[in-house]
Formats: C-alpha cells, sequence, structure tokens
C-alpha cells in the first residue's frame, strides 16, 4: 500500500535558540517555538548539519514556518521522540500584522 503523506508544517515565534553540538561528521542544534492558536503549545525543534544554516537567519521573537519530520526511537522500553526541521522560513506576513497591531 502507497500513501502520499503531506508535508508537516509547524508555525510559531522563537522563544530561544540554542547553542551548535559538533561531533564527528554532524552538527546539532534546537530551537523553541511558542504557536500562536487558541492553546499556545511550545515545542522543540532540531536541525541538523547544514539545516542549521537556515536557524542561523532567524532571531528570537521572529515567526517562522517549519516544515519538520516527526520520529520516535525506542530506548529501554521508553519511547522519545524528536521533531526535526527540514526547512525553516520566516514568516514576515505574520510579523507585519504583530507590529500593525502593536501599534
Amino acid at each position: 500500500m502507497k500513501t502520499q503523506m503531506q508535508p508537516l508544517t509547524i508555525c510559531g515565534k522563537i522563544l530561544h535558540i540554542g547553542n551548535v553540538t559538533q561531533g564527528e561528521n554532524w552538527n546539532k542544534s534546537e530551537f523553541l517555538i511558542v504557536t500562536s492558536e487558541q492553546y499556545p503549545k511550545e515545542i522543540l525543534i532540531h536541525v541538523w548539519n547544514d539545516k542549521i544554516e537556515q536557524l542561523a537567519r532567524c532571531q528570537v521573537d521572529d515567526f517562522i514556518i517549519a516544515r519538520v519530520n516527526i520520529s520516535s526511537k525506542k530506548n529501554q522500553e521508553k519511547y522519545y521522540t524528536e521533531v526535526t526541521a527540514w526547512k525553516i522560513e520566516i514568516d514576515f506576513n505574520t510579523m507585519r500584522k504583530e507590529v500593525t497591531n502593536e501599534n
């Protein structure tokens, strides 16, 4: 059976951007966003290797649109879930609305 999935998208405001961690063949960073829905959620999103460049263009308080993959791994009878961004864009439309609403 073949299914076609739409890319998962998470939109929100950046609350925190973490430092870059380096390994022998990899780089990793993370950022925390808060969604702008009726019941906002804080979501920690990871970025790997060349995707860190996309995150470097962003700042705290920027509104972003992140295309993500979600995966879970089992370790010692517990599951751990990671949200990984493969595309990050600044959402200038939402940022303009926020500036207009503040004035």
